[in-house]
Order: C-alpha cells, then sequence, then structure tokens
C-alpha cells in the first residue's frame, strides 16, 4: 500500500514538472487547467475569543462559489498567527506544496519578501483588503463575502482534488478557521491552443 501511495505521488510530481515544462510560452504561462471550488467549511467552531455568525456557502449559476461569513471579534490583538496549507487528495488528504505560518501583525506592517508569502499576500490584498489593516485588530464583526478566483491559484497545478485550509489564532485560540475544497481538471491541449 505504501509503495502504491509513493508511485501516486512520483506520478502527481511528473505530471507536474511536464505541465510547467509544456505549458510556458515565452514568458507567459498558459492555463491548461479548471478550477472548481467545491465547498468552503468553517472548522473548528465554536471559538473560545470569538463569535462565528454564520460562514455559508453561495452557490452560483455559471460562476465560482462563494462563501459569506459574519465573524465577531470583541477584543484587540496585536498578536494574530496565520496559517494556511494545501492538501492533495491520494486517498486521503497529504500535504501539499504550501505549509506556511507568519504572524499577522508583522507581515501587515512590513509586507512580505518570501515567494510563498508575497503571493498569498498579495491575494489577500487584493480581494480582502480590510483583513489587512494595520494592528490592533478586531473589536468588531467582521462580514465577508469571497470565493477563490481561478488566477490565484498556482499555476499548473496537478489534476485532482485539493483543500486549502485557513486558520486564525492568537497565542491562546483558533480565532478563525476555514476549509477550501477544490478540484483541478485538465481542459486538454486543443482547449488551451484555442485560448489563445
Amino acid at each position: 500500500m505504501e509503495s502504491a501511495l509513493r508511485l501516486v505521488k512520483l506520478l502527481v510530481l511528473i505530471n507536474f514538472l511536464f505541465l510547467t515544462i509544456h505549458f510556458h510560452v515565452g514568458n507567459t504561462i498558459q492555463a491548461g487547467y479548471s478550477l472548481k471550488i467545491k465547498k468552503y467549511v468553517c472548522i473548528d467552531a465554536p471559538y473560545k475569543e470569538t463569535t462565528l455568525h454564520y460562514c455559508k456557502n453561495l452557490p452560483r449559476r455559471n460562476a465560482p462559489t462563494m462563501v459569506n461569513v459574519s465573524l465577531h471579534v470583541p477584543k484587540l490583538y496585536n498578536f494574530v498567527l496565520a496559517k494556511v496549507k494545501m492538501f492533495y487528495k491520494f486517498s486521503t488528504y497529504q500535504p501539499f506544496v504550501i505549509s506556511l505560518e507568519v504572524e499577522g501583525c508583522k507581515i501587515i506592517a512590513n509586507p512580505p519578501t518570501g515567494e510563498m508569502e508575497k503571493f498569498i499576500y498579495s491575494i489577500l490584498n487584493e480581494t480582502v483588503p480590510e483583513l489587512l489593516l494595520p494592528c490592533p485588530a478586531g473589536n468588531r464583526t467582521y462580514n465577508i463575502v469571497w470565493y477563490l478566483r481561478e488566477k490565484h491559484t498556482l499555476q499548473n497545478s496537478p489534476p485532482g482534488d485539493y483543500k486549502i485550509q485557513f486558520k486564525i489564532t492568537s497565542r491562546n485560540a483558533i480565532l478563525f478557521a476555514i476549509e477550501i475544497y477544490c478540484e483541478v481538471r485538465n481542459t486538454g491541449f486543443i482547449d488551451v491552443f484555442v485560448k489563445h
């Protein structure tokens, strides 16, 4: 069983490398995949220091599913830890590519320099800038309607099922946590050339 799992991991890695090399044209990367959000799930609730009023999926016809979250944060925080992890589904979800833990207030005060940190910071800055206000954070209710855009996914991701986990914690407790379940599918060689 373990050797079969290694073989599947190796095949996914080879596919990923093939797609990375094959779809480069000049300096632009061709999108040979499509992204479908299956669902958003707020996890680890109820929280000790915050109140999650609601966490709803908003399916839309011919558009990505959105999430609508209302979170009351009564206290002010000068320290928040943001954790982002990506998982790929082999037979179960296994850690894959992204595993990031950053001190939120520090990142907001001094924008990141690491590639993965910059990538995630740019997504948040573009889609939910109200989360990137200088610390102290909190003492308010956050009402957010959000969705993961296809342009914000890693280029040439291997096809399959993914889970992205996002957690915000204080020193003592989880303030908010969500999992995003999505699937990446190849669109095929012909679709890639027809689009461009």
